[in-house]
C-alpha cells in the first residue's frame, strides 16, 4: 500500500486529503470523513484494512478541526460537505468512476448530503449518526454531560452545526433512491443511539442495509471494519 498526502486548495482554505492506493485495485474510490473534533487518524485503521482489500481510500481532515492537517474554519455543515465533494472531485481527477462516501458521525452526515447532490456517486456508508440527533444532543448539553470538545474546532460548536440538519436529511435521503448506503449503529454509543440510527435508516429508500456492531462512539469507525468489507464485497465485488 502506497500512502501520498494531497493539499487541495479551496474557498475555505487548504484541505489535507490522504490517499491509500492499495496494492491490487478493485477499481472502486472511498472517500472518508471523520468525526467532530477528530481528525483523519481515526479513521485510519477502517482506511489502511479496506485499501489492503483493494480499495483506493481518500481520508479528509474537516476544516478547522485542529488535530488535523487543513486550514480554514468549519464554519457550519455545508463546510464538511463541500470538503467531501473536493476530494470526491480529487478521485475523480485520479482515474477513479466508481466513487462511494463513508463517514463517522459528522462526517456521515456530510457525506449522506454530499452523495445526495451527487448523482454519479454509488452511494454510501454511514457509521454512527442518526435522524434526530439535534435533539439529542440538546438533552445531553442541559444536562451539562459535555461540551463536545468544541475547544479542538475553529469555527462552529457541534450543536451549532447540526441545527436543522434532519429537515436537510428529510429532503436528501430521497435523492438516495435507487444506490446502496449502509448504516452503521454502536451498541454502546452514548453520543448517537442505535435507535437514532435505526431511524435515519428507516426514513432512507432502498438499497440499503442496517448493522449493529459492538463498540462505543468514537471507535465505530474502526470496528466497523467487517461488516464494510463484507457490504462492499457483496455490492461492489471486483470488476
Amino acid at each position: 500500500m502506497k500512502l501520498e498526502l494531497h493539499r487541495i486548495a479551496t474557498k475555505n482554505g487548504e484541505l489535507a486529503a490522504l490517499a491509500y492506493e492499495p496494492r491490487r485495485s478493485r477499481e472502486l474510490a472511498i472517500v472518508a470523513g471523520h468525526g467532530y473534533s477528530s481528525s483523519k487518524h481515526n479513521l485510519d485503521p477502517l482506511c489502511a484494512f479496506l485499501a489492503a482489500h483493494g480499495c483506493a481510500m481518500y481520508s479528509l481532515d474537516f476544516p478547522g478541526h485542529k488535530l488535523g492537517a487543513s486550514g480554514g474554519r468549519l464554519r457550519d455543515l455545508e463546510d464538511a460537505v463541500a470538503a467531501i465533494s473536493s476530494v470526491v472531485a480529487l478521485a475523480r481527477e485520479h482515474g477513479f468512476a466508481r466513487v462511494l462516501t463513508l463517514g463517522h458521525s459528522m462526517g456521515a452526515m456530510a457525506a449522506l448530503l454530499a452523495t445526495a447532490t451527487d448523482a454519479t456517486l454509488l452511494g454510501c456508508i454511514a457509521i454512527a449518526t442518526g435522524y434526530g440527533r439535534p435533539t439529542a444532543l440538546s438533552a445531553l448539553q442541559r444536562a451539562g454531560a459535555t461540551d463536545f470538545r468544541s475547544g479542538y474546532v475553529d469555527g462552529a460548536t457541534l450543536p451549532e452545526l447540526v441545527e436543522g440538519v434532519d429537515s436537510r436529511l428529510e429532503r436528501a435521503l430521497p435523492l438516495l433512491a435507487g444506490r446502496r448506503s449502509l448504516y452503521i449503529a454502536a451498541s454502546a454509543d452514548a453520543m448517537v443511539s442505535p435507535a437514532s440510527v435505526r431511524d435515519l435508516y428507516e426514513r432512507a429508500p432502498d438499497d440499503k442495509r442496517f448493522v449493529t456492531i459492538e463498540s462505543d462512539h468514537t471507535e465505530a469507525g474502526p470496528r466497523a471494519r467487517a461488516e464494510v468489507l463484507s457490504w462492499l464485497d457483496e455490492s461492489f465485488p471486483r470488476p
